[in-house]
């Protein structure tokens, strides 16, 4: 996806909006997604992400998006984001990213997603650490539940009764 950024899609200082840059990152990653499941997708979860440069009002941002791996029912995106200077034409790169969406049945029955085949050594280079990801990512999902549960103990704990 390439779109040129307007006033509409930028702060006071005429920077890209993180919010919109997230906005159009999620709807491309989606679209990759949906064209490898063949049915809608959901995003999952969106690795950290840090934006290396400052997108501006009259460049030109694109945003590339390919399913590395598919799961049982899930799968990774590698999202890669490029600012280019319409007057220069000098790129730079803004952000790489990873995305997990989980394929949306109709029903109730599970879609099973067709596997990546890679045909580059790269496109073989990122399907294996895909699984090494998604080993770090479910570690994490671990962690942070125990976290969020032991923080709501806490704040139930913590609250004292309302007397009138």
């Amino acid at each position: 996806m390439s779109q040129a950024i307007q006033p509409a899609h930028a702060n006071a200082r005429g920077e890209l909006s993180a919010g919109q840059l997230l906005k159009w990152i999620d709807t491309t990653a989606c679209l990759a997604a949906e064209k490898h499941a063949g049915v809608s997708c959901v995003t999952a979860s969106v690795d950290d992400i840090q934006f290396e440069e400052t997108a501006r009002v009259g460049q030109v941002i694109t945003i590339k998006a390919k399913v590395t791996r598919a799961f049982s029912t899930s799968m990774e995106i590698s999202i890669k984001v490029i600012v280019q200077d319409t007057f220069t034409g000098i790129e730079k790169l803004v952000s790489v990213a990873f995305s997990t969406f989980v394929a949306k049945p109709v029903g109730k029955e599970k879609i099973h997603l067709k596997p990546v085949i890679p045909l580059t050594e790269q496109d073989h280079v990122e399907h294996n650490r895909a699984s090494e990801r998604r080993k770090v990512r479910l570690r994490h999902e671990e962690t942070f539940k125990n976290l969020m549960e032991k923080n709501s103990k806490f704040e139930a704990a913590s609250v004292a009764p309302i007397r009138s």
